[in-house]
């Protein structure tokens, strides 16, 4: 009788410990593994904001397009600390060249007296020939809330969404695309996503690290993809 109860009484106190000092995702969407043509020279671009303030703020490199996400208002530090996230995980791969926001919003100023409300995808493909490179890698931020509270206990999780597109500058085609809309759970809602603890802790992350987390993910998946 008493190892039945010794069993319970661990079982009791694992839990406890979960709920009180852990977190844990809503799954992201799935992505199909796919291989990729050669691509020798890949333009990053700053991260866009789904949202701002066209009176008073001027956009990071903003492109436009339809959102995916529930979004929310992003601040240019948002997007900023995102776009440093970002241009520090494919330094590695000299393939990938990371373009600075002030050539971004000159190349999008030259392209916009040129031409009458030019679609997103005519705007990435001119980018693309101006900085003679084989295709572009768009991002664009929906949501960067952070956490209120602590590493052991919140009153709100932090909250992210992202999406990234790899478009062809020859054609102008979608080759590959990464979404990821994520807000930290208890880990007594979601048993099941363990990855993220044995990276980070169990503990409440910030917005950076969950943002971190999801940009990690998806330039593995896209170096994987690459030949």
């Amino acid at each position: 009788m008493k190892k039945p109860l010794q069993v319970t009484i661990i079982l009791t106190c694992f839990c406890a410990a979960v709920l009180l000092s852990s977190g844990c995702f809503y799954k992201s969407s799935r992505h199909v593994p796919q291989k990729l043509p050669a691509l020798h020279k890949i333009a990053v671009l700053p991260m866009d904001r789904a949202t701002t303030r066209p009176a008073t703020e001027r956009p990071t490199c903003n492109i436009g397009g339809q959102s995916l996400y529930s979004s929310s208002y992003v601040t240019p530090e948002a997007a900023q600390k995102v776009t440093d996230i970002l241009y520090s995980l494919i330094l590695k791969d000299k393939r990938f060249k990371p373009v600075s926001e002030g050539q971004c919003m000159g190349l999008l100023n030259d392209i916009l007296q040129k031409k009458v409300n030019p679609s997103e995808l005519k705007i990435l493909k001119a980018f693309g020939k101006q900085l003679d490179a084989d295709a572009i890698l768009y991002g664009k931020l929906y949501r960067f809330r952070e956490r209120i509270g602590s590493e052991y206990s919140v009153k709100s999780p932090a909250s992210v969404a992202f999406s990234l597109i790899l478009v062809r500058v020859s054609d102008g085609r979608v080759l590959w695309r990464y979404g990821f809309d994520e807000t930290q759970q208890a880990l007594t809602e979601n048993l099941f996503n363990w990855r993220f603890y044995k990276s980070e802790g169990m503990r409440w992350v910030t917005a950076r690290e969950l943002a971190a987390y999801g940009l990690k993910r998806a330039v593995e998946k896209l170096e994987k993809a690459l030949p």
